[in-house]
């Protein structure tokens, strides 16, 4: 798997809080999914199974408030115990997403609902429930050109790239500001491997340490960006069926959201392989850009 930050080990003392004179006796086994935060499965003596995360990004009590107002909404795990950049999952069996037409169109209707909640604004919502906007990011255009003058996307992009996405920005002006006045929850890293099933069914969506409010075309793009344009289709009848107005343009929108996480990528310390997959990527929204007209 192709990380952010290094897999931190587990050390059961610091979960003894929860689990008592039960610590010494855990088994437990990593979780190989995730690329920021380190998740181990984590059985007791008697069998029961829970999910442990050892934090580095995100803030484990937010995502606490947050999944618990999401019970009834939409399938998540409840958080059982939350500690200092620790958690302790419920644990959900089931199998990491794998497109088919129902599955597909139920992801649409799990976007559909979340995007049903909405905020006062737009930002980091905090443990408390209060949104606190963005630091350094006025805009997702002026953070999309703040990314772009940055030196480490300046060595995968060429200079032809960086002005083709320029032009992009300000021929696109008025969609990226329209994504500023959004304000609903989004999950903020909806893939496949955040979405587990069970039974042709979706149990437990996951990994909620960049659920943010903002602009739900941001699930779109991510979850359109692993499983491609060919099942838009079913996605949209999903998020129809939640109420989700989709415009015509729908796929592009959600597309131009979605370079917001390849330029930040470009950052990251993920590899050199993964960073040259979301080269690709940039370009082929260049290109669909050009023959759009």
């Amino acid at each position: 798997m192709d990380r952010r930050f290094p897999i931190e080990e587990f050390e059961a003392q610091r979960f003894r809080e929860f689990f008592g004179d039960e610590t010494e006796k855990l088994r437990f086994s990593l979780l190989t999914c995730g690329a920021c935060n380190s998740n181990y499965l984590v059985e007791n003596s008697r069998g029961e199974k829970f999910v442990c995360r050892v934090h580095k990004r995100g803030n484990p009590r937010a995502e606490k408030r947050m999944t618990k107002k999401l019970q009834g909404i939409v399938p998540v795990p409840s958080y059982l115990w939350v500690g200092e950049n620790l958690s302790l999952i419920e644990y959900v069996e089931g199998e990491h997403f794998t497109p088919s037409k129902q599955l597909v169109r139920e992801a649409g209707r799990v976007i559909g609902r979340l995007n049903q909640i909405s905020f006062e604004r737009s930002g980091e919502i905090k443990p408390t429930g209060e949104v606190m906007a963005f630091e350094g990011w006025g805009s997702i255009e002026k953070g999309l050109r703040s990314l772009l003058s940055r030196e480490a996307v300046a060595r995968y992009l060429s200079e032809e790239t960086l002005s083709s996405l320029e032009e992009l920005l300000d021929q696109h002006s008025s969609i990226f500001e329209s994504f500023d006045h959004c304000r609903n929850l989004v999950h903020g890293d909806f893939r496949p491997d955040n979405i587990l099933v069970r039974d042709d069914r979706i149990v437990g969506v996951i990994d909620w340490e960049f659920a943010h409010s903002g602009c739900s075309f941001m699930d779109i793009g991510n979850l359109l960006r692993h499983l491609g344009d060919d099942w838009s289709d079913d996605l949209r009848i999903g998020l129809k069926e939640e109420g989700f107005e989709l415009p015509e343009d729908w796929r592009f929108k959600a597309a131009l959201i979605d370079l917001a996480s390849h330029l930040e990528f470009l950052t990251s310390e993920r590899s050199d392989e993964f960073k040259q997959t979301c080269v690709e990527r940039i370009r082929k929204l260049i290109q669909r850009n050009s023959e759009r007209g």
